[in-house]
């Protein structure tokens, strides 16, 4: 006879809530003892550990989390006992026996499960329900050193992967440190599915199933307006300095926010107050001038710790390997967690960035006929006064409250103030084919932000019971409100620039030149809020069969004045939308205790009444659907999850310019709205510890874009979007080696896609697919310290990781490059 080990944990919770009640292990010990004694034997493992010595209970959950091992203890022997410090590679046994030296609590070990014994005094143990899953990952990834997630937050309340009936990645903390990935822009460079395009006004854009994701940002899982504005582009000034994880949703995401596009959401998740002292600091040093250093330290400050507290600092000046340009970021953040009551904590915190950089804006230019000009990699076409600085400041709150076992109330908030002055000069013009000319114009920019972000999100997550099922019920509010005051101007400079001898001591206009002279811009102010209500029910139908139905009602309000200095004419631009519904529906089947089989439909808005037609009314939202089929896995008790579906999604109703039309506008033309397009494909996902000791992130994604329906019917049947490769393959995997390199990592992985183009009038451009390589060699030198050697395109491979037109726009891919990060943990 034999017990599966999904039969033995089944067993063995049920006969631990039987022993809620206290009872004596004369009865419940038998019956344990005999569970146990048919568990399979496991062969013993070892594991890299960094757990800091703490409270025993405490140090027990961590190495649960770090291991397979099923930890079962009495909460009340364990009190008022501390472990040591366990920190390098260790056995199953041996861990075992280090945490619990000096304590004198014995354990026995059957399989994977571990009983804790008090120290003998002749009496029999009482056995309280206790359980600790070492195998069972959570939402936090601190600490896992996974490069999976137990559970996501993106979508309200916590549900694992598996769970979620959409596509949903986890760049976790040990990936973002393993692959030394410090901004926005690095972080969706290595996610699966998305792809990464230069804006030539700085900043870039994020594209996902060929369409832009537009603004669809959460702080902790509070929506808020960020991006969308040179030179930002999609993306923001934000290091990843103080976030757990960023999880980022590919698909519509009206659920969340309500108006923005039909390709996703990303959401960042910060770190907090810990409870136990633990102090990481980061050296690092690198190609072209690369230099990091960063303090991330938190524990408990007070005795009962009831308060928490983290403060992360850190600094990163680097050179790039093109010419005249350099950049300089500095990060403070700090947060406080406290918990007024048992069931309730309050969490506080402040970030504060400041980018003081020289860029190199515009991109490189090509020959008329799209051909590649073959620049060194190191030119530059801008000026050595370029500059651009970036201040911005984040305030956060949040309140968290446990009613019951079942229901639970969180409230968070938002603050976000960013200030940007830039001015800069770039080149523009394609070069002539066979032509001894090769100088083509200059150009300037000046950019003046202040934008103010506010958001709040409050909701209640219950579970109740009903027709012999469990079901769970969210419903909550949330808001945003943007307030921007900018000004941008770009103008042509008397200067021409020589593409192969660039020239960038040239004269820097003062300000008063970019009003005289504007070719577009001016100021701008504007104000955009807007707010809505949500509810999600999941209904377990059956034991394999859950019904997932949400819907979301908003109003959206968006109010801008713009003076166009060009024409000296002023505009004012209004939307305004009330009562939006934006549905969500999804079925979840359980196959097996491990695949689960899901459909979701979604859909969502984008306001366009700023737009307006010819009769003077303003033009309805762009609206778009998103279907998904799929399949989920969860394996090894949550440490590996795996994916695959099939998607299509549809988009309509896009403002387009009527130019058989006239109107008072900024471009003296109509818009109607017009157009259909679709996106259609399949992704493929595995993420977390496949084997032993190797930890792995791998997605493929098949992207197919297609108008069906345009304005101008040369359109129709063509390429939607060209910039978004079809096949899109990214994987990294990190494998600890055994026996006597014990102490070496070794990590590898590549980013490979099909050709993309972009084509302007009669001309195109194109990128022949390439794959790029990279690597690391991590040695851990003792229990503190580590050492580890990152290499980025490794074979040096010569590419443009964003094509532009024949004009400007195209920027190449980094050259091989190295980083040696020094690390301590104490």
């Amino acid at each position: 006879m034999s017990v599966s080990r999904f039969m033995l944990r089944p067993l063995t919770r049920a006969l631990l809530a039987h022993g809620a009640t206290r009872s004596r292990l004369a009865t419940t010990g038998l019956g344990l003892a005999m569970t146990l004694a048919v568990a399979p034997y496991v062969q013993a493992q070892e594991w890299t550990l960094n757990i800091p010595a703490q409270p025993l209970a405490q140090a027990l959950q961590s190495l649960g989390q770090q291991t397979s091992l099923q930890i079962i203890y009495s909460p009340e022997t364990l009190q008022g006992l501390h472990s040591t410090a366990l920190n390098g590679r260790y056995a199953d046994d041996s861990a075992i026996a280090a945490m619990l030296k000096g304590t004198g609590i014995r354990h026995q070990r059957d399989g994977n499960t571990v009983t804790l014994l008090a120290p003998a005094t002749g009496n029999a143990m009482e056995l309280a329900p206790t359980n600790i899953n070492g195998q069972r990952l959570t939402a936090t990834t601190e600490g896992s050193n996974s490069y999976t997630a137990g559970a996501v937050t993106i979508g309200k309340g916590e549900h694992s992967l598996k769970e979620t009936p959409q596509s949903v990645t986890v760049m976790t903390r040990k990936m973002l440190d393993d692959q030394n990935l410090n901004t926005i822009e690095q972080v969706m460079e290595k996610t699966p599915g998305i792809t990464v395009y230069d804006s030539p006004m700085g900043g870039k854009y994020f594209y996902s199933r060929g369409f832009r994701m537009t603004g669809q940002y959460q702080y902790d899982g509070v929506p808020l307006d960020m991006g969308n504005g040179y030179p930002q582009a999609d993306s923001f000034s934000s290091d990843m300095a103080y976030y757990d994880r960023v999880e980022i949703l590919r698909g519509a995401a009206g659920m969340m926010k309500g108006s923005g596009g039909t390709a996703g959401a990303v959401n960042f998740v910060r770190k907090r107050g810990q409870s136990t002292p633990h102090t990481e600091l980061t050296l690092s040093g690198g190609s072209y001038d690369n230099y990091r250093g960063q303090i991330d330290t938190g524990g408990p400050l007070n005795e009962s710790g009831t308060l928490r507290g983290r403060a992360v600092i850190a600094e990163q000046t680097r050179q790039f390997f093109y010419d005249n340009a350099d950049r300089k970021d500095q990060i403070y953040y700090g947060a406080l967690d406290y918990d007024l009551t048992p069931d309730t904590t309050l969490g506080i915190g402040m970030a504060y960035e400041d980018v003081d950089a020289r860029p190199c804006w515009g991109g490189l230019p090509r020959y008329k006929d799209g051909s590649d000009l073959k620049l060194s990699r190191s030119t530059c076409l801008g000026a050595s006064w370029n500059t651009w600085r970036s201040k911005r400041a984040t305030y956060f709150t949040d309140l968290s409250h446990q009613f019951n076992d079942n229901w639970a109330l969180k409230v968070a908030g938002v603050y976000s103030r960013n200030t940007q002055d830039t001015q800069y000069a770039f080149s523009e013009g394609a070069v002539a084919n066979n032509s001894a000319n090769t100088t083509i114009p200059m150009y300037t920019g000046l950019f003046d932000y202040d934008q103010k972000d506010y958001g709040m999100d409050a909701y209640v997550d219950g579970k109740f019971d009903g027709f012999g099922q469990q079901h769970e019920l969210i419903v909550g509010v949330n808001a945003s409100r943007s307030n921007k005051d900018d000004f941008y101007s770009t103008a042509a400079l008397k200067n021409t620039q020589d593409v192969f001898n660039p020239n960038r001591h040239i004269a820097k206009p003062d300000e008063a030149y970019y009003t005289t002279n504007s070719m577009r811009g001016g100021p701008v102010k504007s104000l955009t809020t807007q707010y809505g209500a949500y509810s999600t029910l999941r209904l377990k139908v059956a034991d394999p069969l859950t019904v997932v139905l949400g819907s979301r009602v908003s109003w959206y309000k968006s109010d801008t004045d713009s003076y166009f200095l060009a024409w000296k004419y002023s505009e004012n631009a209004k939307t305004k939308e009330t009562g939006e519904v934006t549905p969500f529906a999804a079925v979840l089947y359980d196959l097996t205790d491990n695949l689960t089989a899901y459909a979701s439909y979604s859909d969502i808005f984008t306001p366009q009444g700023n737009f307006k037609s010819e009769d003077g009314a303003a033009l309805k939202p762009l609206v778009g659907e998103n279907y998904e089929l799929g399949i989920k896995g969860e394996w090894l008790d949550g440490r590996v999850n795996s994916s695959f579906n099939l998607f299509r999604t549809i988009q309509k109703d896009q403002a387009q310019t009527d130019y058989n039309s006239s109107c008072a506008s900024s471009d003296g033309y109509c818009y109607v709205n017009a157009g259909k397009v679709r996106a259609q494909g399949f992704e493929a996902e595995v993420s977390g510890e496949v084997i032993d000791r190797l930890q792995l992130l791998a997605g493929y994604t098949y992207t197919q874009t297609k108008t069906l329906d345009d304005l101008d019917s040369t359109k129709s049947g063509a390429v939607f979007n060209s910039y978004v490769p079809r096949h899109l393959f990214r994987v990294w995997g990190d494998y600890a080696l055994s026996g006597p390199l014990d102490r070496f990592t070794v990590g590898a992985g590549v980013n490979a896609q099909s050709d993309n183009y972009r084509e302007s009038r009669t001309t195109k451009t194109t990128q022949a697919g390439y794959a790029v390589w990279n690597g690391r060699i991590g040695y851990r030198i003792d229990d503190t310290w580590s050492v580890a050697l990152n290499g980025n395109n490794l074979f040096d491979k010569r590419y443009y990781t964003t094509i532009g037109t024949e004009s400007f726009g195209n920027y190449y891919g980094d050259p091989r490059n190295f980083t040696m990060t020094l690390k301590a943990n104490f």
